[in-house]
């Protein structure tokens, strides 16, 4: 993970991703010098995170959507977007937990912590199942979050119950739409240059190479 982490970006699609990045560095320097605690740490949480694609070394069509997504999800709350556009809410619930819930499989595969689908009888059915219940997990945290930041950081905080189910649907309705094609987003991207040949990663993972028959 660490050589994947630190190697240079061969691709436009990784050069992008890369520049994503950038923009959530730029993007914390921004917010630390104009808003409070609250903009202060969600900002920091999702600049935070975009590291996490780059080290998985996932597709850059995953890593640059992921980072956009948490991206828009901060500035939003910067911005206060949440409170002045209606239901603007439940379309980035429904986008960033989505791409979460992915990357989230991505990082526990890798891990070894769940079966890769290789391992897997049905693979396209149990990694729609397995997104999308650690989608709903996530979005359970992240309202239990919410409630906290406005009971204990910062009152103007939206809260209520409505609200919080709104969420929750919403967001594992984007995690069953991410596994839907978890199968396409698990892949490695294709390295450029490759010097030696693919080696198969242990506890079901794979290569960019690797095939499998589906269900």
């Amino acid at each position: 993970m660490r050589e994947t982490l630190l190697r240079r970006p061969v691709s436009a699609g990784e050069r992008f991703a890369d520049a994503v990045r950038i923009l959530g560095l730029l993007s914390l320097v921004v917010a630390f010098a104009g808003w409070g605690v609250t903009e202060m740490t969600a900002m920091s949480l999702s600049v935070a995170a975009l590291v996490i694609p780059r080290g998985l070394g996932v597709r850059p069509a995953l890593d640059a959507s992921f980072g956009l997504a948490l991206l828009v999800a901060a500035w939003s709350i910067v911005l206060g977007l949440y409170s002045s556009w209606t239901n603007w809410d439940l379309v980035v619930h429904t986008v960033s937990n989505g791409l979460i819930a992915a990357m989230g499989m991505v990082l526990l595969v890798r891990l070894g912590l769940v079966p890769g689908p290789l391992s897997l009888r049905y693979p396209r059915v149990s990694l729609a199942l397995l997104t999308t219940l650690l989608g709903v997990t996530f979005g359970v945290i992240w309202e239990f979050t919410e409630w906290a930041g406005n009971r204990f950081l910062d009152s103007t905080i939206f809260v209520t119950y409505t609200d919080t189910l709104g969420d929750i649907a919403a967001g594992g309705l984007g995690s069953l739409a991410a596994g839907c094609v978890m199968t396409f987003l698990m892949a490695r991207r294709a390295p450029e240059r490759r010097t030696r040949p693919a080696v198969s990663i242990p506890n079901g993972g794979w290569g960019a190479r690797h095939h499998y028959s589906g269900d």
